[in-house]
């Protein structure tokens, strides 16, 4: 008797909790851990490129987070209502941060523009079935890559303002140039699990700064 009522606790706890992967099913939420690689790798920020990321996505939020041997961490928070885009660099004890609006992100995408070629293979990534397509440079043709995204997870708006506008799913397998650096991601685990809300704000102890300002202290790493 004792035995079977332990069970029935020990069953409501692990398959009716609000965390429980297994109650927690909502295909727009969860996190997903990334390895990375600089693709040119005598590239002068090469050496800040760090070896993996994890995104957290809720909804029409995304946010992606890499650190460089501890020392090196940027962030990027997407907020799909409002059509911004935070960057967030912290190097030692400098934390600064800018702000892109919906008109940064446009000409940031025309500068970075792609094309897709769709292919009918479907690849299994971090155990999830994956679409295959491949990716041109509209101004430079000849540079493409494969790109890998599945529909079983749902980001909102995610891409709307980037490159990738159209891809109806979640990337699983990419590209991404930002300061002239371009680093390919490709998912190793994904996790559906709540993410809380306050993840997707910016610390007050950042500083603000202009995206001219930003690109000047990127510079300055250089």
């Amino acid at each position: 008797m004792i035995k079977n009522v332990f069970f029935l606790v020990f069953f409501s706890i692990v398959f009716f909790s609000c965390d429980s992967p297994v109650f927690h099913n909502k295909k727009s939420e969860g996190v997903i851990e990334y390895k990375v690689e600089a693709v040119d790798k005598q590239h002068p920020l090469a050496g800040l490129a760090p070896d993996k990321a994890v995104l957290k996505f809720k909804d029409n939020k995304y946010l992606i987070e890499m650190s460089t041997m501890g020392v090196f961490k940027t962030t990027f928070i997407i907020d799909g209502d409002k059509k911004t885009l935070t960057e967030m660099i912290k190097f030692m004890d400098i934390k600064n941060a800018c702000i892109e609006t919906q008109e940064d992100l446009v000409q940031e995408a025309n500068m970075y523009a792609l094309k897709f070629k769709e292919t009918n293979e479907k690849v299994k990534l971090a155990n999830y079935k994956c679409h295959k397509l491949y990716a041109y440079y509209v101004r430079n043709p000849q540079d493409s890559f494969e790109v890998l995204y599945t529909k079983d997870l749902e980001p909102k708006d995610i891409y709307e303002l980037s490159a990738y506008k159209g891809i109806q799913g979640m990337l699983m397998k990419y590209r991404l140039r930002k300061w002239g650096l371009e680093l390919e991601f490709t998912a190793q685990n994904v996790s559906l699990q709540q993410v809380p809300d306050e993840e997707f704000e910016l610390p007050s102890y950042y500083k603000i700064m202009s995206k001219k300002e930003m690109e000047d202290f990127i510079k300055s790493l250089q």
